[in-house]
C-alpha cells in the first residue's frame, strides 16, 4: 500500500462515519461524472465525423449538379445554333 493511501485512510477514519459516507459520495459522483464526459466526448468526436461525411457528400453532389447544369446549358446553346443556322439555310 502506497503511504499516501495509508495517510489517506487514516485521515478519513478520523471524520467518523458522515465523513465516510460523504467521502465514497464524492468518490462515486467524480466517477459518473467522468463517465458522462468521455460519453460526451465520444458522441461529440462521433457526430463531427458524420458532420464532416456529409460536408464531403455535399460538396461532390454541388459539384455534380453545377457540372449537370453547365453540360445543360451547353445543350440549349447547342440546339439553339443549330436552329439558326438551320433556319439562316432555309431562308
Amino acid at each position: 500500500m502506497n503511504p499516501v493511501d495509508s495517510e489517506f485512510y487514516r485521515w478519513l477514519a478520523t471524520l467518523g462515519i458522515g465523513g465516510v459516507l460523504a467521502g465514497f459520495m464524492f468518490v462515486f459522483y467524480r466517477k459518473d461524472v467522468k463517465q458522462f464526459t468521455d460519453l460526451w466526448k465520444t458522441t461529440s468526436d462521433q457526430l463531427i465525423a458524420v458532420i464532416k461525411e456529409n460536408t464531403s457528400s455535399n460538396t461532390k453532389l454541388i459539384t455534380l449538379i453545377e457540372n449537370s447544369e453547365r453540360n445543360a446549358l451547353r445543350k440549349e446553346d447547342i440546339v439553339s445554333l443549330i436552329d439558326r443556322k438551320l433556319m439562316e439555310r432555309g431562308k
